[in-house]
């Protein structure tokens, strides 16, 4: 025991940093932090057991206790440690298990995230202790520390450095035991590379990373990549969703497909809420109270009409909107609105400025009726409105002192050679719109380096973002010219689920551009691909008049870009800061569905055999390498014995004298398990060499295989 003890000691202590290391990301994912100390035992006792026991009659049970032990002090739900509380964690691991396989989870719940890792460190355990597979273990801890990476909004770059540290400690340990100057050596050259990932910041890597890794990160994206970690990932990344703060924007961001309210329309629209003006550098924040005026309004009927709107507006029509979020803001389309509401009579607030509407009392309204009114005018006649500032005590032109002079004369080039006042708007528009320096991606999507300007990572660093990097450049760069533009968030159009029926998600909430005109008021301006202007007008000719669908209309409809082009129905976002959105629908229909985690599995089992494959390459590398000289390219005996010969040297040194007879029996002595194959193909060797002797073919083969595989399973002998 004691020499097992003093053999196992130290990949003992190696293996419990590592899962200590490992363990403590996983906590932190689920908020669970204040239970790594009581975990530290658990992990311990899994390193114990595998180096203490030999036995599997012995280990398995303890195995078992331990880990039901760790699961009890994570959690205990009030019960003693018995066969009720057992029971009672079995079935609630049960339940959660049905629901996440039923799509009703949109997570792995933490129960069953850290019932899986515990059971799985018991085998590493047994992996790196006992049977001492240092690299394949090595390979499934990154690959799970990458999953993390992936899956959550999480960096990791030190401890993935750390653990490939660790591990090669670990391998370096096992094979130089007793050479302590080679300790010192690599624990040195170890301890620099830690400090120098540690110091270098990570978001210098990651910014000269961006360009090179252009092209990979825009074919994952066409391969589906982000929208399977999407669709399949769990934690803490933002989810989507109309958010009041969004002071700070930036990351990724995972779409939730809760309903927030449901309309019986006629025709499709965005839904505007609210409209911010103050930009930081990191994100846009309401004007100061003093800018701003609130109108009180009460009623069966109240008429809600844009003052500054002068233009021909569309026939009536009514919409019916039932809530399913009974938040306070009320979702509005564009043109002049009259909500009606009988019992009881609806009572308003109104900011004159942003033009947001908020119920007072908001809990009674889960339904009401709007007649509205569309803005109907062209492209045209915008061309003839020139700039004008609109007269209000909040400054439209506002941009942070900070702001990098490269966004300015980006926007100045742009503008440069248009005349018209609406012609400067869409050269901005149609660049960020369709300029293939941009890609749009939620999950891609990075955050601005420390006190680097949004607007500014996303135009010349990152250039992947989704509807709230596209609409606040816009808003930026027209400002930097000199044009009166504010940022507008609220829904898209939603989805229509039966005819004239339409649904509205958080995953549909969206942000964009809005530009003061003149006689028109304030008009939106789409920005981010995939998306069309919500009132982007044309004069449309008779035949294409007779050719369109009244569901093709330009006034407000969002639709892709490409003839025969739509992509997913919601790949629209927010953060937690920010509202986004898509409404677009899959390029082509799948004959066949596949569920997001049968995708999963599939995955997590290829990953498995990928790590399975890497593991049989190397572990057999040797054999293999033999295998092919012998039965491929037929080499030469007298060429492949020297190889031979060289690798068994790697375990039992040879004085250049000594003969190889004299080595082989020496070998053997210390490898008895090879039979006397060693001394065998030796003599083979020796006779053909000095006398041309040849054995049968066959049999040559067949030894020169043997000793190729013993050689590829045996492990160097450590000095006692």
């Amino acid at each position: 025991m004691r020499k097992r003890v003093g053999d196992k000691i130290i990949p003992m202590v190696l293996t419990l940093l590592t899962f200590l290391l490992a363990f403590y990301q996983l906590l932190k994912i689920y908020h669970m932090e204040s239970q790594f100390n009581r975990n530290i035992l658990i992990i311990a006792l899994f390193c114990l057991i595998a180096g203490f026991f030999t036995r599997w009659f012995v280990k398995l049970p303890l195995y078992l206790l331990v880990l039901c032990g760790g699961l009890f002090l994570n959690f205990s739900q009030n019960l003693s440690f018995s066969l009720t509380w057992a029971s009672a964690f079995g079935q609630q691991l049960f339940n959660l298990g049905e629901l996440f396989l039923a799509g009703r989870i949109g997570y792995l719940p933490e129960e069953i995230a850290i019932s899986l890792v515990l059971l799985v460190m018991s085998l590493l355990a047994e992996l790196l202790i006992e049977y001492e597979r240092i690299v394949i273990s090595y390979l499934i801890i990154i690959g799970y520390m990458l999953f993390l990476i992936i899956y959550n909004d999480i960096e990791l770059p030190v401890e993935i450095v750390l653990f490939a540290s660790l591990g090669l400690m670990h391998r370096f340990l096992l094979v130089h035991e007793k050479n302590k100057r080679n300790y010192f050596i690599v624990g040195t050259l170890l301890s620099v590379f830690l400090l120098i990932t540690w110091a270098v910041p990570n978001d210098s890597i990651e910014t000269r990373m961006l360009a090179p890794s252009a092209t990979l990160r825009n074919y994952l994206n066409e391969q589906g990549f982000y929208q399977f970690i999407e669709e399949t990932g769990a934690g803490n990344p933002t989810r989507s969703g109309f958010s009041e703060d969004d002071a700070v924007l930036g990351g990724p961001l995972l779409d939730d497909n809760q309903i927030v309210f449901e309309a019986q329309q006629q025709s499709p629209h965005y839904w505007r809420i609210d409209s911010k003006t103050y930009y930081s550098g990191s994100g846009w924040e309401d004007p100061a109270s003093g800018n701003t005026r609130v109108e009180s309004y009460s009623g069966e009927e109240i008429d809600l009409i844009d003052e500054d709107y002068q233009a021909e507006l569309a026939e009536e029509e009514e919409i019916n909107l039932t809530r399913e979020v009974m938040d306070s803001y009320i979702p509005l389309p564009y043109g002049n609105k009259q909500i009606n509401s009988e019992d009881p009579p609806a009572e308003l607030y109104v900011n004159e400025e942003t033009q947001r509407v908020d119920f007072q009392n908001n809990d009674p309204f889960r339904s009401f009726q709007l007649n509205w009114q569309d803005f109907e005018y062209t492209t045209e006649e915008l061309a003839d409105v020139s700039l004008t500032i609109p007269n209000t005590s909040v400054d439209y032109l506002q941009l942070p002192e900070q702001l990098p002079q490269r966004v300015i004369e980006l926007a100045e080039e742009l503008t440069a050679e248009e005349e018209t006042f609406v012609g400067k708007v869409t050269a901005i528009e149609d660049y960020l719109k369709h300029s293939e320096n941009f890609r749009y991606s939620k999950m891609d999507a990075g955050f601005p380096t420390e006190n680097q300007d949004y607007v500014d990572h996303f135009l010349f660093d990152s250039q992947v973002g989704y509807c709230d990097n596209f609409s606040s450049a816009m808003v930026v760069m027209l400002r930097s010219v000199g044009i009166p533009a504010r940022w507008a968030k609220g829904f898209s159009t939603g989805e229509e689920v039966s005819e004239n029926h339409y649904v509205v998600r958080n995953s549909d909430a969206h942000s964009w551009a809005e530009v003061y005109f003149e006689g028109y008021g304030w008009l939106p301006f789409e920005a981010t691909p995939s998306f069309n202007q919500p009132l982007q007008q044309t004069t449309p000719s008779s035949e294409e008049v007779s050719e369109s669908s009244s569901e093709e209309r330009t006034t407000t409809q969002e639709t892709t870009e490409e003839t025969g082009t739509e992509e997913s129905s919601s790949t629209a976002e927010d953060s937690s800061t920010t509202t986004t959105s898509t409404v677009t629908e899959p390029t082509n229909e799948r004959p066949f569905f596949i569920s997001p985690v049968v995708r999963n599995i599939f995955y997590m089992i290829l990953f498995v055999l990928t790590c399975g494959l890497i593991y049989i390459l190397w572990r057999w590398h040797f054999y293999l390498y033999i295998f092919f000289w012998v039965k491929i390219s037929r080499g030469n005996f007298l060429n492949i014995y020297p190889i031979l010969l060289k690798k068994a040297e790697k375990f039992v040194l040879r004085p250049p004298e000594q003969p190889l007879s004299h080595y082989a029996q020496i070998f053997e002595e210390s490898y008895p398990e090879f039979q006397q194959s060693f001394i065998h193909l030796t003599s083979i060797y020796e006779k053909a060499l000095y006398g041309g002797e040849q054995e049968d073919k066959q049999s040559l083969t067949q030894s020169l295989l043997d000793v190729a595989w013993r050689l590829s399973q045996i492990k160097k002998k450590r000095n006692l």
